[in-house]
């Protein structure tokens, strides 16, 4: 068990593990949803963003979410260089 607890693969799968138990949600279940095949319902959307304090917004698309933070950094920086 001591090399089994150590290594990444176990830590990932028992964090999964706890985190669909949170949620009320199969493993396999979260497994698809983050692979895209299946959507996660509001309720679990929102549990999530409890959990990792976050808003939807990154939950649901991430990419977007910075592309919009680095829009107001750039706004804020061409307020403050005026």
């Amino acid at each position: 068990m001591g090399r089994l607890s150590r290594s990444k693969g176990y830590k990932k799968g028992l964090l999964k593990l706890i985190l669909a138990k949170k949620l009320k949600i199969s493993q396999t279940h979260l497994s698809n949803a983050e692979n895209g095949r299946v959507m996660l319902s509001l309720k679990a959307l929102l549990k999530l963003r409890d959990i990792f304090e976050c808003t939807l917004d990154e939950l649901v698309d991430p990419d977007r979410f910075e592309k919009k933070k680095e829009r107001v950094k750039r706004y804020k920086l061409v307020r403050c260089s005026e």
